[in-house]
C-alpha cells in the first residue's frame, strides 16, 4: 500500500513523522478553515498577552516609591524626611535638597515628583509640582502633603512648573497621539514585512518613510486643529510622529525577515503589550508593577513621550534623552533589516536544496486557489461546483509531499519571491487582514 493510498485511508502514513501525518490530515480541511486555524495563534497571543500586560499592569495601580524631596539642609529637614518615609508605607521614597531653585529643576526634569518646603506660623508650606510630566503623580503628593502642612499648623501653596492646559485636564492627550503614530508605523511595517517580500531595500524604506509621512500628518492634524486635543507645535508634533512611524516600520520591517507572518505577534508584544503599560502614559512607572517599572527606560513609548512633553510642556528628562530612546530604536531596525535580507535568502535557499515542503499557510493558500480555478472552470462549463481540498483539489501545478508547486513557480518559503496572480494575492491579503486584527 502507498502512503497516499494509506492516507486515503485514515492509517498511518509510511516514512512520514508525526508532523508530516498531521499535516496530511489537516490538508483534508477545505482551504478557508485550514486559513482560519493558522491565523489562531493570533487571538491565543492576544488573549494571554493582553491578561499578563494590560490587567496586570492596571487592576490595581498603587503608587511606589515616589521620588519627593524636602527643601533644607539642617537636621530638622533631614528627620522630616525621614519622618514621611517611615509613614508613607512604601508610597514615598523622600530626600532632602539643599535650595529651591535646585529643587525646581529636579521637579521640571522629572527626577523628583515634588518638593516640599515646610511652612512656619504666617508662613504657607509650598510644594512644587510638574502636572505636565505626569498628572498622577502631581495628583498623588498634593493630597499626601497636605495634611502633612496642616499637621504643622499652616496651609499648602502648590507651585505647579508645568501645568496642563485645559483643553487636557488630565495629561493623556499626548499618550494617545504617541499610540497613534506607533500604531500607523507598526501596521505599515507589518504589511511591507508580509507583502512586499519582493520589493528591495529602498522600495521598502520609500513605503516606510512615505507612510509615515502622510499618517503622522493626519494623526497630528487630527489630534490638534480637528479635535482640539493638543493646541500649537504643529511642526514639531508632525516631525515627531514622522519619527516615530519611521523608527518602528524599520524595527517591525526587519523582524520580518526572521519571523514571517508571526511578525504580527511580535509587533504587538513589543509595540503596544508591553509598551503601553511601561511608558508612564497610561500611569506613572511608579504606579505599576514589575517588570513594567523596570522596562519603562527601554521602551519606545517613553521616549517619544519624553519628546512630546519636552516639546509641549517643557517638563520631563528632555527631548535629547527621549531622541536618544527614538534613535536607538531606529538603529535596531536598520541593522535587523540590513542582516535579514541575506538570512531570507539563505534560508529559502537552504530550504529547497533540502526538499523542505512548503509552509502550511502557504500550502492552503495553493489550494484556495486550486479550488477557486476549478469552481469557476466548472461553473463555466455549466456545472455545479464542488466542495475541493488540499489532497484532490485540481491545479495547475501539483501537490506533493516535498510542497506545493504553481506551474512550478512557487519557492520553498513563506513569502514566494515570485509574484502570484490576482487569486493568490487576494487569498493572501484576507489571511493577512485576519492576522492583523
Amino acid at each position: 500500500m502507498t502512503a497516499e493510498t494509506s492516507a486515503s485511508s485514515g492509517a498511518p502514513s509510511t516514512g512520514l513523522g508525526p508532523w508530516m501525518r498531521f499535516r496530511r490530515q489537516y490538508s483534508r480541511l477545505s482551504p478557508p478553515v485550514q486559513m482560519i486555524g493558522l491565523q489562531l495563534w493570533l487571538p491565543l497571543v492576544f488573549v494571554i498577552a493582553f491578561c499578563l500586560c494590560y490587567i496586570n499592569a492596571f487592576h490595581q495601580p498603587a503608587p511606589k516609591d515616589v521620588k519627593v524631596a524636602v527643601v533644607g539642609t539642617g537636621p530638622a529637614a533631614a528627620t522630616l524626611a525621614e519622618r514621611l518615609a517611615g509613614t508613607s508605607d512604601g508610597m514615598l521614597s523622600v530626600s532632602t535638597v539643599g535650595s529651591v531653585d535646585a529643587a525646581r529643576g529636579d521637579v521640571r526634569d522629572g527626577d523628583l515628583a515634588a518638593a516640599f518646603t515646610p511652612g512656619a506660623a504666617n508662613q504657607p508650606a509650598r510644594l512644587l509640582i510638574a502636572s505636565g510630566a505626569q498628572f498622577q503623580l502631581a495628583e498623588v503628593v498634593q493630597q499626601t502633603f497636605a495634611p502633612v502642612a496642616a499637621a504643622e499648623g499652616t496651609t499648602l501653596a502648590v507651585d505647579d512648573l508645568a501645568p496642563l492646559p485645559k483643553h487636557d485636564s488630565y495629561g493623556t492627550s499626548g499618550f494617545y497621539l504617541a499610540l497613534v503614530w506607533t500604531i500607523a508605523g507598526y501596521m505599515v511595517g507589518m504589511f511591507i514585512g508580509m507583502m512586499g517580500q519582493t520589493l528591495k531595500h529602498h522600495v521598502r524604506l520609500g513605503l516606510i518613510v512615505g507612510s509615515g509621512f502622510v499618517f503622522s500628518l493626519l494623526g497630528t492634524l487630527f489630534a490638534g486643529p480637528v479635535v482640539g486635543a493638543v493646541h500649537g507645535h504643529f511642526l514639531s508634533l508632525w516631525l515627531l510622529g514622522w519619527t516615530t512611524a519611521i523608527a518602528v516600520g524599520l524595527v517591525v520591517n526587519g523582524l520580518s525577515y526572521f519571523i514571517g507572518r508571526f511578525v504580527t505577534g511580535a509587533a504587538l508584544i513589543l509595540f503596544v503589550f508591553l509598551n503601553i503599560p511601561s511608558s508612564g502614559g497610561a500611569f506613572p512607572a511608579a504606579f505599576v508593577p514589575e517588570p513594567f517599572k523596570w522596562l519603562h527606560p527601554y521602551v519606545f513609548g517613553t521616549g517619544v513621550l519624553d519628546v512630546l512633553r519636552g516639546v509641549v510642556y517643557d517638563a520631563g528628562p528632555g527631548i535629547g534623552h527621549g531622541a536618544t530612546v527614538i534613535g536607538v530604536y531606529a538603529a535596531v531596525g536598520i541593522v535587523l533589516t540590513a542582516v535579514g535580507r541575506p538570512f531570507f535568502n539563505r534560508r529559502n535557499r537552504l530550504r529547497a536544496e533540502r526538499g523542505k515542503p512548503v509552509s502550511m499557510m502557504l500550502a492552503a493558500q495553493g489550494a484556495a486557489m486550486a479550488a477557486r480555478q476549478a469552481e469557476q472552470a466548472e461553473a463555466a462549463a455549466g456545472t455545479r461546483p464542488h466542495h475541493t481540498t488540499t489532497s484532490d483539489a485540481p491545479a495547475r501545478g501539483a501537490t506533493t509531499d516535498a510542497g506545493l508547486r504553481r506551474d512550478g513557480e512557487f519557492r520553498d518559503n513563506e513569502f514566494a519571491d515570485e509574484e502570484v496572480e490576482s487569486d493568490a494575492a487576494a487569498v493572501s491579503g484576507a489571511a493577512a487582514g485576519s492576522g492583523s486584527a
